[in-house]
């Protein structure tokens, strides 16, 4: 191995190893939520319904940004973009923590902290890992990366589980704050640097932001992936916001319901890694199809809850899926469109992922406040996952075609500069 090529694989270990920190304590902004939402509603006198707003206008925010910050991680790279994720998430913490006001949590949390989120997402992570291995097992280096996320399922809930007798919300969320500032930031800082250092890899074709995004809604199999990927949306949304109270209306215990994320997260390491591999050995279709499957019984699942036992075989159904559905659809993305597109037909893929995210945070809420269960929006999630089966089914595959990332289509040739 040449010495170039020995500080190529550093790079890519160290890239790895700082991408992977920055995703599992990203995912605690959400997480943290998620724990103690109740306790967050109590501790400002609100409904659930009322502090939901939060968490839908993070959706919406998060619909509105994912194709810019995409579209951003293409024109500068993706590492500059975890780095200012890596700043945001600091600060949304530090403010979102000291909020005396719902108005102030809520535009913190909502907007500000929806942009941080995005920026250390699914977006910017699957730009990394095609820039980084530039379709060589980026599938499964896809999976590594955005397992930082499980292992905070496994990880970070239960120990916000844990503090939720013995800190306030408060003070958890100060303290995070303070890691991304003095640990996290300094080490996607020094990522910078190193990456400016490298010697470039081939320029991608420089496309306008509105190109880019005509040429994504103009790909017949890009249509279906969005669209498919809205039941993707609609029970990771019900996970994120509304499974911790509909344990609670069960009458199931938070150690159990912890346990159960816990099992989700232990599972969506597996499954996205089988993921990842079967994606690179040619299986992208079959994989996409099998997830959404999953993804559809765990939710039907849901409806029989009064059983501790199936809420543990529901975690591990659903986080067999939980990662598998994202890593399938970003590979398919990647390789169903060339360099200088990806990443905004990512951030669009996520920008529709977001509203049905948004949609399901707050009418899911509203629901319950009314009819004091979820059983309407578990079953209308179960039924759009199952229907993303069928859209899935109906698509080519996009292995056949993969493996030309020097060739451009027409709809963005030649390139439009910005």
């Amino acid at each position: 191995m040449t010495r170039t090529a020995k500080v190529g694989t550093a790079f890519a270990i160290f890239a790895a190893a700082v991408s992977f920190l920055i995703s599992l304590a990203g995912s605690s902004l959400k997480s943290t939520v998620q724990v103690f939402f109740l306790n967050i509603a109590d501790g400002f006198d609100v409904s659930r319904g009322s502090l939901a707003i939060a968490t839908t206008l993070f959706a919406v925010v998060t619909a509105i940004t994912s194709s810019v910050i995409g579209h951003l991680a293409d024109r500068i790279g993706a590492i500059p973009v975890l780095a200012i994720g890596t700043a945001l998430n600091g600060i949304v913490l530090l403010v979102s923590a000291t909020a005396g006001e719902l108005w102030m949590f809520v535009l913190t949390y909502g907007v500000v902290g929806a942009v941080a989120v995005t920026m250390l997402s699914f977006v910017p992570l699957g730009v990394l890992a095609d820039q980084l291995f530039q379709g060589r097992n980026s599938g499964l280096f896809y999976a590594l990366l955005t397992n930082g996320a499980a292992v905070g399922f496994i990880v970070l809930v239960p120990l916000w589980t844990y503090l939720d007798d013995r800190m306030s919300w408060n003070r958890v969320l100060f303290a995070i704050g303070v890691v991304f500032l003095v640990v996290l930031l300094p080490l996607s800082l020094a990522l910078v640097r190193l990456s400016v250092r490298r010697q470039p890899a081939a320029a991608a074709p420089r496309v306008s932001f509105w190109t880019a995004t005509a040429v994504t809604f103009r790909h017949p199999q890009m249509r279906a992936l969005v669209l498919a990927f809205i039941g993707c949306g609609t029970t990771m949304a019900f996970i994120d916001v509304h499974l911790f109270p509909h344990l609670h209306d069960h009458g199931i215990s938070d150690s159990v319901g912890a346990s159960a994320v816990a099992v989700l997260g232990a599972l969506e390491i597996a499954g996205s890694l089988a993921a990842g591999r079967l994606c690179d050995l040619g299986w992208t279709r079959a994989t996409l199809m099998a997830a959404y499957a999953l993804r559809a019984t765990a939710m039907a699942m849901l409806l029989f809850v009064d059983i501790p036992a199936t809420v543990i075989v529901f975690g591990a159904v659903f986080g067999a899926s939980y990662l598998a559905t994202v890593v399938a659809t970003t590979v398919w993305v990647t390789r169903a469109l060339p360099p200088g597109v990806r990443g905004t037909a990512l951030g669009v893929l996520w920008a529709v992922h977001m509203l049905a995210v948004a949609v399901t945070s707050q009418g899911g809420a509203i629901l319950a406040d009314l009819h004091h269960n979820y059983t309407a929006t578990i079953v209308a999630s179960a039924v759009l996952t199952a229907a993303s089966v069928l859209l899935v089914a109906r698509q080519p595959s996009p292995d056949a075609a993969a493996g030309d990332d020097t060739a451009a289509p027409e709809d963005i040739r030649p390139p439009v500069e910005v």
